[in-house]
């Protein structure tokens, strides 16, 4: 026995959800299909994309007489803390450095590509062989490119030719080998531009005789990524989306989730687990009503149904660890109602959490419409629902209500119905109170729950952090970029007389900035240093929030002072003036900034609300910040004549 199933694709010779129909049919396919062709298996996370390549490479690349040269590139691990043009970069390192590789390239063969490589990429492609051949490719280049004429052909048609014949010797030095079979994987893990950007240099360089593409690739994915391109796409413009796909992809391979066999793959899971004993999982009723909750709530995707296992595996053990014999009796003879809870926790938790706050859902009614705050119902649509078995009780209409506020609950209204129904007739025939053991046994499966409070809080909102504090540098600070003593730094000028400076080169956390006197001071590092803003960007699950703070040291930082004594009674009363200016320099938002002091800083910090990455970079948001930070500037200033000087001409 064991307490978990491992959330990784199936081996070549597994076969657990019925797939090796499917997975026949595309290496016969495959095995004799014309080339190049690029084939898009279309799924979602989870959906055994990467499981149907394991085959099909166990059967055209691995076997014994296989007719194909495998490339395998996993392109989310390549993407992996990277940027756009690294990611891209590192894909063409692994795919082009796998075919030199079983090409056993010579050095007048790498000599050649170097030239067409450098034409069209220059930097950017210059060290793709270098990784690989362990040559120095960017010296190679500069010689080969030394005196040479202008191509007679364009650049990508001349690397494309050096490429085939790359994949000719391949296939010449691997006698029986028809040619290349491409696996490209996680392309819907990685950012959709780029999965879109990578889709155009597939089809430019290696559309080759006797190159197959295998992609993993959904055409949701896609379409996100023509985004920029072609805007959001509209019945007006999606032809245009369709017609990249098709233009790319020569045959799309929908994976047959629908059809997959989850029900011995389901019971077997659960017996390894512990879930179930021996007896329970050959009861055909047990195994049938299981199989129902499971496709009624997170369906027939292998991710899905493994993420349930282990949650029902956690609950398990924690049962038998912390709980009573009278628990753990009731585990046992309802584990088929706690399996339907644990099914709604995972896929519709907003209805969880409607059970955890009125578990007994058969009497809902007028307080929890009240509680819920439910939109009416037509005349006509009470009509329809009451000719439906679904729908046609009290309870159920409030069910639909509730479920008509979300739109994926809306969609997935009938099956959350039919699910909370055969909950209800297996409580009902034990004559116990629904509500009652409703609420017993989610107290069972609280521990795998994530609290979700729809009523009190919106859904916390995905975004990038980076990109918000770039925005934040460019657009609300209006900094640009220019070079101090040959090193990159961001300026710009916040008031006549203040200015600020940032010198980080990588903007992921928070941005690191230096206040000024005056723009002399940037460019000389010398005069009057106020303070060190530093910029922080979060959201809090109910709006986006920019958190700012900073100190105004008494020393300087590079000892040109000997400092200020805030303590100092000569000082009190203009610094209880500047700790006033401190706190209203932010009023424009609507906040008072907290300030106080220490013997050598004074320490200042304020949150402001912004409403989304628009406001941020708007002409309004960026004056006020920079008024805010001017004043800030200013507060400061009548305290500089309290610092004593002793080396404020050194260099």
């Amino acid at each position: 026995m064991t307490s978990n199933v491992i959330d990784q694709p199936a081996k070549a010779d597994e076969d657990r959800l019925n797939m090796k129909a499917y997975a026949g049919a595309l290496t016969e396919f495959i095995a004799n299909a014309q080339s190049p062709l690029t084939i898009a298996l279309q799924g979602e996370w989870g959906s055994g994309k990467t499981s149907l390549m394991n085959a099909l490479e166990a059967s055209l690349v691995d076997k014994e007489g296989a007719p194909y040269l495998g490339v395998w590139i996993n392109t989310w691990q390549y993407a992996l803390m990277s940027d756009a043009e690294e990611a891209i970069r590192n894909i063409l390192h692994g795919i082009i450095g796998q075919v030199a590789e079983d090409a056993k390239t010579t050095e007048e063969e790498r000599k050649s590509l170097f030239r067409k490589i450098a034409r069209i990429g220059g930097g950017v492609f210059s060290d793709i062989f270098k990784k690989y051949s362990g040559v120095d490719a960017e010296r190679i280049v500069k010689e080969l490119s030394a005196g040479e004429k202008a191509p007679d052909k364009s650049s990508v048609e001349d690397l494309k030719d050096e490429l085939a014949r790359l994949v000719k010797n391949a296939i010449d030095n691997n006698k029986g080998k028809h040619g290349f079979l491409f696996f490209i994987d996680d392309l819907d893990r990685i950012d959709p531009p780029v999965a879109v950007q990578i889709l155009e240099l597939l089809k430019n360089i290696f559309d080759l005789e006797n190159c197959i593409f295998v992609l993993a690739i959904d055409y949701g994915v896609v379409v996100k990524g023509l985004k920029p391109k072609f805007g959001a796409m509209t019945p007006e413009n999606e032809r245009e989306f369709r017609s990249f796909f098709d233009k790319i992809i020569q045959l799309p391979f929908s994976m047959p989730v629908g059809r997959y066999k989850i029900d011995d793959f389901l019971t077997e899971s659960l017996v390894s687990i512990g879930f179930l004993n021996d007896a329970e999982s050959k009861n055909e009723d047990m195994k049938r009503v299981l199989t129902s909750y499971a496709l009624e709530s997170v369906g027939t995707n292998p991710r899905s149904l493994k993420r349930l296992i282990n949650y029902l595996s956690l609950i398990r053990l924690l049962i038998e660890q912390t709980e009573t014999k009278e628990d753990d009796a009731d585990f046992k003879d309802w584990k088929d109602v706690l399996f339907a809870l644990v099914c709604l926790q995972i896929q519709y938790p907003k209805i969880y959490d409607a059970l955890v706050d009125e578990p007994d859902f058969p009497v809902w009614g007028e307080a929890f419409e009240q509680k819920m705050r439910l939109p009416k119902l037509e005349a006509e649509e009470v009509a329809k629902l009451d000719e439906m078995e679904e729908f046609d009780e009290p309870w159920e209409k409030m069910l639909f209500r509730f479920c008509r506020r979300d739109t994926f609950l809306e969609a997935r209204a009938i099956n959350i119905s039919r699910t909370l129904n055969r909950v209800k007739s297996r409580i009902a025939d034990t004559n116990q109170p629904v509500g009652e053991m409703v609420q017993w046994l989610m107290r069972l499966s609280a521990v795998t729950s994530v609290k979700n409070e729809p009523e009190k809080a919106q859904e916390a909102v995905n975004f990038n952090k980076s990109e918000f504090l770039k925005a934040l540098r460019w657009h609300a600070l209006k900094m640009r970029e220019v070079t101090f003593k040959k090193d990159r730094l961001w300026d710009a000028a916040l008031s006549d007389v203040g200015c600020i400076y940032s010198w980080q080169k990588r903007v992921q956390t928070n941005l690191e900035c230096s206040m000024w006197l005056s723009r002399k001071s940037v460019r000389e590092e010398c005069g009057d240093y106020i303070t060190s803003p530093r910029f922080h960007i979060f959201h809090d699950g109910k709006s986006f929030q920019l958190k700012m703070w900073g100190e105004f040291w008494g020393a300087w930082p590079k000892e040109k002072y000997k400092g200020i004594d805030f303590t100092a009674d000569t000082i009190q009363a203009d610094l209880a003036k500047a700790e006033a200016a401190i706190g209203k320099a932010f009023n424009v938002f609507g906040k008072t900034v907290n300030c106080g002091h220490n013997p050598q800083d004074i320490w200042w910090n304020v949150t402001i609300p912004i409403a989304s990455h628009d406001e941020l970079v708007s002409e309004a948001f960026s004056q006020n910040l920079c008024g805010s930070l001017a004043r800030l500037a200013g507060a400061f200033t009548g305290l500089l004549g309290y610092r004593i000087q002793t080396n404020n001409t050194e260099k």
